[in-house]
């Protein structure tokens, strides 16, 4: 890269914010014009310059903006040309699959090293895309490889119909069951199928990836 690149920062810890601000000016790699520390803050800050690259925190508080997968499309909408730097905690294999669907230039885990993010900013600097190695092997560990990477699964409507109501109205297998007029077996193949087709090994990584999917469509 010829110069560093002007980025937007987004992240509700002080302390996190700050040391990544010092980790990518002291290598020269970027620099820090703008910082917001929550969803609000950032569509603001969004909406006053251009910017090289944003760089966010996928969860952060805000009053008037959601946050998770609907923040990112949100910011993809408005500034379609700025790539977008995913810096997060999340575990959960299927809303990281969701986020390499959408779009975003790369992922990068909090708990990774800081050389992580020096990689993904060059990566988005020279427009490619960059991801994670401990996502990869989280993405790799419940067989979201190859051709399914960035590729959300195809569920049945009945495999939809139950993750919905185990969801979405919070319902037990015998009531789903019973409202839709199958065994409870039924219902509880047409679950797990579901979650081997996402890439996700309990209930509550479901409950997660239901609920992002279900704020990002609404």
């Amino acid at each position: 890269m010829n110069k560093p690149l002007q980025i937007l920062l987004a992240e509700d810890h002080g302390i996190v914010r700050h040391g990544i601000r010092l980790a990518v000016e002291s290598a020269h790699i970027a620099h820090v014009v703008a910082e917001a520390a929550n969803s609000d803050e950032l569509i603001a800050a969004v909406k006053q310059r251009d910017y090289d690259a944003i760089v966010t925190d996928l969860s952060m508080p805000g009053a008037r903006t959601r946050d998770g997968i609907p923040l990112i499309v949100r910011l993809q909408r408005m500034r379609p040309e700025v790539p977008i730097i995913v810096v997060t905690a999340m575990r959960n294999a299927a809303i990281l699959n969701k986020l390499i669907s959408k779009g975003v230039q790369a992922i990068v885990e909090k708990s990774g090293g800081i050389n992580e993010l020096h990689s993904a900013l060059v990566a988005a600097a020279q427009g490619r895309t960059y991801v994670s190695p401990g996502v990869e092997a989280l993405l790799a560990r419940v067989n979201l490889v190859g051709a399914r990477i960035g590729k959300e699964a195809t569920l049945t409507a009945a495999e939809v119909d139950v993750v919905r109501l185990f969801a979405h109205e919070k319902l037990t297998a015998g009531q789903i069951a019973r409202r839709l007029n199958r065994s409870v077996k039924t219902v509880s193949a047409h679950k797990m199928r579901a979650q081997r087709k996402l890439g996700l090994s309990t209930s509550q990584e479901l409950f997660e990836y239901w609920q992002a999917h279900d704020r990002c469509s609404s």
